[in-house]
């Protein structure tokens, strides 16, 4: 998840780390500007740890996420070798026929996509802080 969208979407900023998953692929959604992620042997995926995440920012990204992802405990490796578990958002098994072929590019979506990526976030960002909203 971007800096940006995970602010947003988890109610606050956390520290990250580069982190690279092995057995995972990242690829475009048909129909959708954002990625998902499926099991690949073959393949690693180069992404983000995000560190200090609570009980409240994970019930937050479980329901921005909704039905459309499960939450996996895999291990990520970190810089200088270092290993460590993480909860990593992958695509349902119901929903995995969605997946393109095509690898999903973020510097294109930073330029196409991300700017109306936002404006949901925000709205989702302001549904939870309604009152009687629960995350």
């Amino acid at each position: 998840m971007l800096a940006e969208v995970m602010e947003l979407v988890a109610g606050r900023r956390f520290e990250r780390r580069p982190a690279l998953l092995a057995g995972f692929r990242r690829g475009r959604m048909r129909g959708q500007s954002y990625p998902g992620l499926v099991p690949d042997a073959e393949s690693q995926t180069q992404g983000v740890l995000w560190e200090g995440l609570d009980r409240a920012a994970f019930a937050r990204i479980d329901r921005f996420e909704g039905p459309l992802y499960v939450r996996e405990r895999c291990e990520v490796a970190l810089a200088m070798g270092e290993r460590c578990a993480a909860d990593v958002y992958v695509l349902a098994p119901a929903h995995r026929a969605r997946l393109l072929a095509r690898d999903w590019d973020e510097a294109e979506f930073r330029t196409l996509h991300l700017a109306d990526y936002l404006v949901a976030c925000r709205a989702f960002a302001r549904e939870l802080a309604a009152p009687g909203s629960a995350p």
